[in-house]
């Protein structure tokens, strides 16, 4: 990755705190329109959670992650779901900001199976340290990427040397094709060993299921959340086929031209909020989105206004913020293929992470992979999107007009998503709990694999000063929110139990049966057995 900006963020400090280093925090004054309680409102009901760190020495303690990951059925979404199969042809790519630790068990799990496989490292260049203004010109590049990569997998499924291509940890992929396409999001032992990968998939395909029927009978939607985000937007019936099951075919050929049988529908452990699509006549979403993180890192609190789904201004938000105004400045007389109005700032995601157990990593945060796209799909966890939308046909059609195309989001730990139905309404996800963890057919399909207390509970919450912990958010969090997430970051893994103190953390899987689960336990079903393995827990 030659971009100046990578080679900029390569030579920051790894110890540097601050979301703007260049800046002198100290005369900050609280923004308009910043959240102000009196008392931290999710305290008790969402306190901070983080879990062990556990102790990885060699590859072979990785293997029973990947068993599951292995025998996992394939599907094209973001749950790692490898289904290896004996004499498949397979290419793993991984470069060198993955881990060696976890090439090399992929290695092992790849031979186990009797796959052929081959390896392709790509060199990105020194791990960047990232501040979540770099996300602007990340995701310009990461656009430029993408689009790379479905022209590269087109040409391997002309070739047909593989059946099946591992590689990246989000975006679109190619569906319905002879090659299949799934994801090596294993870019730490932190981020593989974990229950997040031995989920089972009923239970995490049952989930995904359960959040797309509701968003789907929704006629008028209300996102919210407590750092300020206030939206909310119409279903409308001409977003949708005749039946409602999947999006309207016109609209799908429209912005997905080529890849219609992924754009229909929503990703699996990503469903779709909003479609990811706009209605020529009828995008009428209103209101805030406000927060402190995107998929880089954190950043200063950000506002962005939305009139008719499109951004009219963006306030606040530091160096981040002042990008996002540049990169609005220089589109907004450009009309892009499919978009309602002019300009390239309109909101088109909101997308719903299912899987419980996410959490955000924290050994050499944020750098390289080790940033916040990994914990976007955590359970009950929305990030809004805005720009073009990532990898359609229209997005590469502008591109190829010569436009600037990219996106970019805010992430919503505690969000409720309620939503009118034609009958009763329902909140799909209250405080960042999405209630699929706490449906009765879902807690059966878990208790056919251990206790559904663990497989259904989050692993980790964000601790957020003046939202679910002590302290004001403006003072303690949101006037520099980087430098109190790598403060919470290290002191979690090094001084886990003074950290769990100090947040007054819900310690569920940092003591007996939940830590010794949560330290391999988790990979005991399915004919997969695994040894207890070491870990910071509080006196465990």
């Amino acid at each position: 990755m030659p971009e100046d900006f990578t080679r900029i963020a390569a030579e920051r400090a790894p110890n540097n705190m601050s979301t703007t280093p260049e800046r002198d925090r100290s005369g900050l004054i609280r923004p308009q329109g910043l959240p102000n309680f009196t008392a931290p409102p999710l305290q008790s009901s969402r306190p901070p959670r983080c879990p062990p760190f556990v102790e990885i020495t060699n590859s072979d303690q990785l293997l029973p992650y990947l068993e599951h990951v292995a025998q996992r059925p394939y599907n094209h979404g973001l749950n790692a779901c490898w289904d290896l199969q004996p004499g498949e042809r397979v290419m793993l790519r991984v470069d060198n900001w993955h881990s060696e630790l976890t090439i090399e068990a992929c290695k092992k799990i790849l031979e186990k199976y009797q796959v052929k496989y081959d390896i392709k490292y790509i060199d990105r260049g020194p791990i960047p340290q990232w501040v979540g203004a770099d996300e602007v010109e990340y995701y310009l590049f990461r656009t430029k990427e993408l689009a790379e990569w479905m022209d590269m997998w087109e040409e391997e499924e002309k070739k047909q040397a593989y059946d099946k291509i591992l590689m990246g940890y989000g975006g679109p992929v190619l569906a319905e094709r002879l090659i299949k396409i799934q994801r090596m999001p294993f870019i730490t032992p932190e981020i593989l060993a974990s229950p997040a990968h031995t989920m089972p998939i009923e239970v995490l395909n049952a989930m995904d299921m359960w959040t797309w029927e509701r968003i789907r009978a929704a006629k008028r939607c209300r996102i919210t959340d407590p750092e300020g985000t206030d939206l909310s937007f119409t279903n409308h019936d001409e977003y949708w086929d005749s039946e409602r099951k999947f999006y309207d075919p016109d609209l799908t050929a429209a912005t997905w031209t080529g890849n219609e049988h992924f754009g229909k529908t929503y990703l699996p452990g990503h469903v779709t909020g909003r479609p990811w699509m706009f209605h020529p006549t009828k995008e009428d979403g209103e209101g805030v989105i406000a927060g402190t993180t995107n998929h880089i890192a954190a950043v200063d609190w950000t506002q962005l206004i939305v009139e008719r789904s499109k951004i009219t201004e963006i306030r606040e938000g530091g160096e981040f913020g002042d990008k996002l105004r540049d990169v609005m400045e220089r589109t907004k007389e450009i009309q892009y293929p499919t978009f309602p109005d002019k300009g390239i700032m309109h909101w088109w995601e909101a997308s719903i992470g299912t899987n419980p157990h996410i959490h955000r990593p924290r050994k050499d945060f944020p750098s390289g992979f080790v940033n916040c796209l990994y914990e976007r799909v955590r359970s009950g966890v929305i990030h809004m999107g805005f720009g073009t939308i990532i990898s359609s046909m229209a997005e590469r059609e502008a591109a190829r007009m010569g436009h600037l195309v990219g996106h970019w989001h805010l992430h919503l730990y505690f969000p409720t998503y309620e939503a009118e139905m034609a009958g009763d309404n329902e909140t799909i996800i209250e405080n960042g709990r999405l209630g699929a963890l706490d449906d009765p057919a879902i807690r059966k399909i878990a208790a056919k694999y251990g206790d559904p207390d663990m497989w259904l509970d989050e692993s980790w919450n964000p601790a957020v000063p003046g939202i679910n912990m002590d302290g004001n958010y403006w003072d303690h969090y949101a006037r520099d929110p980087l430098h109190w997430v790598k403060s919470e970051l290290e002191i979690c893994r090094n001084y886990h139990p003074m950290f769990m103190k100090m947040v007054g953390a819900d310690d569920k899987y940092c003591h007996g049966a939940g830590a010794d689960w949560w330290k391999g336990g988790c990979c005991n079903h399915s004919g997969v057995e695994a040894p207890v393995l070491g870990g910071n827990c509080c006196g465990h």
